[in-house]
């Protein structure tokens, strides 16, 4: 007998047959054992949702970390009050949007390394920090390229006619971001400069920064300038 075809295909009478029969099975049991039957049943129905609630919460506290602006990311408020502007231009283009974001924790995890006082070393950070903020910042810029211009409904509504108001909004905020993390850099600067002169070593060098944000110019390093 198909057993299998007689369940796919039964009518009302099987129907009542399979649950009369399941009844009174249930019904020469103890009470124990169908309430084991029962949990069992149930784990294996929600084995993998229950396999995966383990580590969801670490999942999303990841994906938090990487892909979103969050608390770890903070380091004063101008900057702060700068990131979060860029959250409304995301769902134009989440893939710069979550690059920016990852590559600008990068830079505030090199930042905290930096203001230890026991790096002797500090001029591959510097290095780091400086290109870490350059790809976040061309990144955030990028999603300019994914925002619609303005239309003239718009223009009339808000009485503001400017094509590419969005890209201008975004390319401020990318400037500003810039400039204050440069400064940053630039103050840490100062600090390991003024040790390094009173205490040179063939492992360090001056960091070359400085309040006019200009670089000499290396033809075998041109990441340096890979700024927009």
């Amino acid at each position: 007998m198909d057993v299998m075809g007689l369940v796919k295909n039964r009518n009302t009478q099987t129907t009542i047959f399979i649950a009369t029969l399941g009844i009174s099975f249930i019904y020469l049991l103890e009470d124990k054992l169908i309430l084991a039957m029962i949990l069992l049943l149930l784990i294996v129905v929600n084995y993998v949702p229950l396999m995966n609630a383990g580590h969801t919460k670490e999942q999303i506290k990841h994906d938090i970390q990487n892909h979103e602006i969050s608390d770890d990311m903070y380091y004063n408020s101008s900057v702060h009050d700068i990131l979060v502007q860029f959250k409304p231009y995301k769902k134009y283009n989440k893939v710069s949007y979550k690059d920016g974001v990852r590559y600008m924790r990068k830079f505030f995890k090199t930042i905290k390394i930096l203001e230890h006082d026991s790096i002797q070393n500090p001029n591959q950070y510097f290095e780091n920090a400086t290109l870490y903020l350059k790809t976040s910042i061309n990144h955030f810029q990028s999603i300019t390229v994914s925002l619609p211009e303005r239309t003239f409904s718009d223009g009339l509504k808000y009485g503001d006619f400017e094509a590419t108001k969005k890209a201008t909004q975004v390319g401020t905020l990318c400037r500003d971001l810039y400039n204050e993390c440069y400064y940053i850099l630039h103050n840490l600067s100062i600090t390991y400069n003024e040790r390094w002169q009173s205490n040179p070593t063939v492992y360090t060098k001056e960091i070359d920064m400085n309040t006019d944000r200009t670089e000499s110019y290396d033809k075998g390093i041109e990441v340096n300038w890979s700024l927009y």
